[in-house]
């Protein structure tokens, strides 16, 4: 050791010596996080990145020899043979290069160290190489136990560098790893140098034409200059190519590709942000906004997706066009968008914010020379009245959102507290809905259908009633929307149809039933097969089942409603328009779709023959069901002047309150008896 602390401060140069440690450091430093980013490199950018690598690390620890070579001072005429210096320069490359070809494709691990061992001993094979170059007026003697010790430092140190670069713990172990590296090197090479003793002989003489310290000085600095260059100038590249493609990922992952304006995850991003702002300074106030467009998915349906996304494009652009500081606009999904604003003091400040988004959606927009126009509900909440928890600030305007979707005549609508009230009630029924069935709490009502003529029972319309064990009778109209909305009216129309069914087989008459059928329904995989079941399982014959399907049920999936016609009537199931006037009534679609009866709905027969407008609608659909020979029937038939003006405009068949309230099971079979006694009795 007091050798190697003698080489070091009595036979060198100071300051050359600092050269050459300078040279080390950024060199190994380079080699360090250029060999990490080789192992995160796949295909071609990993041979060209292999490549560079090496040639970094190989030059630096040919230069790092040389420099220090320079620093030492014999005392004596010296240089250095030109072939074996270049040879050991080769050397350097080379294997660095086998070793980090190990590193790159061989299993983690042991090879690892093997790797790490091959660096080492490529440092010993080129300083002595490179040693083996070096001219002077006698012969070098080594001491093959400071040999040994080198060969032994720069593997040990060298496995260590290669186990940071592989295995890296923290971000800063490319640190470790560069101070592993330059122990490498530096107890190698000084530790070799200790290994010499100078053997002078007046015999040897210092050849003419050799390398001199100047000229081997200037060979250094311009190798090791390009080869920094070069190492610089790839960490630059990759460094701004990876911080681009960073930037673009991060870009693509908060933004929305359709619109432009931040998607759902940059909301939440903000969201969090706010409620940070919120909890700091009281005197802060927010608003949240959702919009939703209207009408939109007419304009899918009728113009195509494509037109859709352009319109949904336009207005992304416009919104973000407008905004002002303080003011955020996030695509949260579909045709559904959040608007946050910062700053607030009055609520008028965030109704002419409503306004002005509002604004921007319903300006017409331009489509392949057509004009398109969407409107646009808008729910607000703020902490000014709300709350200050932005996450239920976000539901309340959603609820407020839906209350202005249902109010056509209003298009922004602020939160209040019965909003709350009213979903809080709407989760609660949903939830005893799902109980139910499994309860027995629902029962079947059977309206009476009539022959206009003969005033003769013909069917009877099956009706849904709700026993809650706790509220009483719940109204259809109260439960019905809330079980279409949760999906659950595919379980309770089934059981509908089931019971209805079999009570059907019990009663002594063969009349008709007849059933609705919802939307959700109708687009079950299953919902033939169901039917198909029900049938077989009850007995009941399928000439003697009706299903009643709503024009929303044809309009949301006309092909597949279609095909689901078809198939019920190669069953033998009738199939009737229920509620005809009332949603997009069309000649078109009582051509297409094979109905089998025509409902008037209630709203047109009530006084009918005191209002000439309703007299119209009625007269204009009963011609239109003798043209196409579809039998028509009117509902809400409840006074004799109704029932009559009916009668003179040849309708087929009526139901309603004139005929009796939808009776019980109970009822009807007494009806039944009725009907039996007095048919024995005749």
């Amino acid at each position: 050791m007091n050798r190697v602390i003698e080489c070091f401060t009595q036979d060198h140069n100071h300051w050359m010596v600092a050269l050459a440690a300078a040279i080390c450091i950024i060199g190994s430093c380079l080699s360090v996080l250029l060999s990490m980013r080789l192992l995160s490199s796949y295909g071609r950018r990993r041979w060209v990145q292999l490549m560079l690598t090496s040639l970094i690390a190989g030059a630096t620890i040919w230069s790092t020899h040389f420099v220090a070579m320079l620093a030492y001072e014999p005392g004596y005429q010296h240089g250095y043979e030109p072939v074996a210096t270049g040879i050991s320069l080769i050397i350097a490359i080379a294997g660095i290069l086998a070793a980090n070809v190990i590193l790159s494709f061989a299993p983690k691990g042991f090879y690892t160290l093997v790797a790490g061992a091959i660096f080492g001993l490529t440092v010993s094979a080129m300083h002595y190489i490179g040693m083996s170059a070096y001219l002077l007026p006698g012969e070098i003697v080594w001491d093959q136990g400071y040999v040994i010790a080198s060969v032994a430092l720069g593997a040990t140190f060298g496995a260590i560098a290669y186990h940071r670069i592989a295995f890296p713990i923290t971000p800063f172990c490319w640190l470790g790893g560069t101070l592993a590296m330059v122990l490498a090197i530096c107890a190698m090479h000084f530790t070799g140098m200790a290994a010499i003793e100078i053997a002078l002989s007046p015999l040897q003489q210092v050849p003419p034409k050799v390398v001199s310290d100047a000229t081997m000085g200037l060979l250094i600095i311009g190798v090791m200059g390009v080869v920094l260059l070069a190492g610089f100038a790839s960490v630059s590249v990759q460094t701004s190519i990876e911080e681009e493609a960073r930037a673009k990922l991060q870009r693509a992952a908060l933004e929305d590709p359709l619109t432009g304006l931040p998607n759902r995850m940059h909301l939440n991003q903000k969201l969090t942000e706010l409620s940070a702002r919120l909890n700091a300074d009281e005197t802060e106030r927010a608003a949240v906004l959702t919009i939703d467009l209207n009408l939109f998915k007419e304009i899918n349906d009728v113009y195509g997706h494509a037109a859709g996304d352009a319109v949904l494009s336009t207005i992304g652009k416009r919104i973000a066009q407008a905004l002002e500081p303080d003011e955020f606009v996030a695509r949260a999904g579909g045709d559904e968008f959040v608007a946050l604003k910062r700053g607030i003091r009055r609520q008028d400040q965030v109704t002419a914010f409503a306004e002005r988004l509002h604004a921007l959606v319903v300006e017409p927009i331009e489509i392949d020379q057509v004009s398109m126009i969407v409107g646009a509900s808008i729910g607000t909440a703020t902490t000014i009245n709300d709350g200050r928890v932005l996450h239920d600030l976000l539901h309340k305007s959603d609820l407020a959102m839906y209350r202005a979707k249902m109010e056509p005549e209003r298009h922004i609508c602020p939160y209040n507290a019965e909003m709350d009230r009213q979903s809080r009630e709407k989760i609660l029924m949903i939830s005893d809905l799902r109980q139910a069935v499994a309860n027995d709490e629902f029962e079947l009502a059977y309206q009476l259908q009539n022959d206009i003529q003969s005033l003769a029972p013909v069917g009877f319309e099956v009706l849904l009633r709700w026993n809650h064990p706790t509220k009483g009778r719940i109204p259809p109209s109260d439960f019905i929307p809330a079980a279409e909305e949760s999906g659950l009216i595919r379980d309770i129309g089934l059981w509908v149809l089931r019971t209805a069914c079999f009570e059907a087989m019990t009663w002594p008459k063969p009349y008709k039933i007849a059933v609705n059928v919802a939307p959700q329904q109708l687009v079950q995989p299953s919902f033939l097969e169901h039917v198909s079941d029900i049938l077989f399982e009850s007995r009941l014959p399928p000439e003697r089942l009706e299903l009643e399907v709503t024009e929303a049920s044809i309009i949301d999936d006309q092909a597949h409603t279609l095909r689901v016609m078809h198939r019920l009537k190669e069953m033998g199931i009738r199939i009737a328009m229920d509620d005809f006037g009332t949603g997009y009534s069309s000649l078109a679609t009582l051509q297409t779709f094979p109905f089998d009866k025509i409902k008037i709905d209630r709203s047109f027969v009530q006084n009918v023959h005191l209002d000439q407008q309703r007299a119209a609608i009625v007269r204009s659909t009963l011609l239109l069901g003798a043209a196409l020979n579809i039998p028509v029937l009117a509902e809400g038939v409840e006074v004799e002047d109704e029932l009559a003006f009916l009668r003179t405009e040849r309708c087929d068949a009526v139901q309603g309150f004139y005929f009796g309230r939808p009776m019980s099971r109970a009822d009807l079979q007494r009806v039944f008896e009725d009907d039996d006694r007095a048919d024995k009795a005749s």
